[in-house]
């Protein structure tokens, strides 16, 4: 018995006009939640900049670079995992 399946809900509008409304208001909220976790990470990055350790202005292609070391890194530990058989990639 598939749970998820039963509390599944499809938005289904009836005419042109509640789907004009209806992508309007959903890029709205789009929209404004961007600006809200722009407004969020302004205010995160303002606490940071109190440590030493977060990138100042002249440092952030060093920070770039390290993140992309960081995400190779991850990617390829992914890689070797599955071939090796230490993770098992399992569809949703």
């Amino acid at each position: 018995m598939n749970h998820s399946a039963e509390s599944a809900w499809k938005i289904l509008p009836q005419n042109g006009l509640a789907t004009t409304v209806m992508i309007v208001l959903f890029i709205y909220l789009f929209v404004r939640h961007f600006i809200f976790v722009l407004m969020i990470f302004d205010i995160m990055i303002g606490w940071l900049r109190q440590f030493r350790w977060f990138p100042s202005q002249g440092r952030r292609l060093k920070a770039l670079l390290h993140w992309a070391i960081a995400l190779v890194l991850f990617g390829g530990f992914l890689a070797v995992g599955g071939s090796a058989g230490w993770i098992k990639f399992v569809p949703a």
